[in-house]
């Protein structure tokens, strides 16, 4: 299941730019999470004529599922370090 995440900085009544550290976490996030929503609705079913394709999209949903884990467990300890 695909979860998404907001994250807002302010500094008194006025947003703050997202610096380039956090939003290239976020935004790559962003195209995993894209990704997987398209293997479990669209790539899988449409490649169940052919094993061996069936096989690479199930390979890389799973790799990128781990990606998903790996980027979501760091953008919570920056946040939690107090430096997002």
């Amino acid at each position: 299941m695909v979860e998404w995440v907001i994250f807002e900085l302010r500094e008194g009544d006025y947003l703050m730019p997202t610096p380039n550290l956090h939003h290239n976490l976020v935004q790559q996030l962003s195209e995993l999470m894209d990704s997987t929503w398209r293997y479990e609705n669209f790539y899988k079913s449409d490649a169940s004529a052919c094993p061996k394709c069936m096989e690479i999209w199930n390979m890389l949903h799973q790799r990128h599922e781990e990606d998903i884990t790996t980027l979501k467990g760091h953008l919570a300890d920056h946040v939690k370090a107090g430096d997002w």
